[in-house]
């Protein structure tokens, strides 16, 4: 009996002469071999009448650009609670600068003596310089751990 592989390529015209001159000797002697091969032909003739499917020009430039894009690693950064404490302790400040902005604006006369050193917090364009680096600090804040985080997520941006 001959292999398959022999068979198709006497169908396909690529048979060695040993290859046909066995093959010719199978038909003359085995029937079994008779039908196994009329079944091949049909076979073949059954696949040489399907339309061949063409694959785009650039199917393995697309199929590749998604493999890598699976393949991408995306790095994950540990949370750290310092930017927690940062900003309760901007919070405090900035409450602390507006209740001494209001207490320095009062009409109420405070019976006890301030140091000098706590005097600063009296001056305005302290309290002003102040107000305006915790404003930022908490625009800063809150642009790097809410809308940054929001919009990477909402469009799918690794940035």
């Amino acid at each position: 009996m001959m292999k398959d592989e022999e068979i198709f390529d006497i169908l396909d015209g690529t048979a060695t002469a040993e290859t046909i001159a066995r093959h010719n000797e199978c038909l003359a002697n085995s029937s079994e071999y008779r039908v196994l091969f009329q079944e091949y032909v049909e076979m073949h003739a059954l696949l040489a009448e399907m339309p061949l499917e063409k694959t785009a020009v650039n199917f393995t430039d697309k199929l590749i650009d998604k493999w890598e894009l699976s393949q991408e690693v995306v790095l994950e950064r540990k949370t750290s609670k310092l930017p927690f404490y940062f900003l309760i302790l901007s919070v405090i400040l900035i409450i602390t600068t507006l209740v001494m902005a209001l207490a320095s604006n009062s009409s109420i006369k405070t019976s006890f003596d301030v140091n000098a050193s706590v005097r600063i917090f009296q001056n305005r364009i302290f309290i002003n310089t102040l107000l305006i680096v915790n404003t930022l600090l908490i625009f800063n804040y809150l642009d790097k751990k809410v809308f940054k985080p929001y919009f990477e997520k909402r469009y799918h941006i690794h940035l």
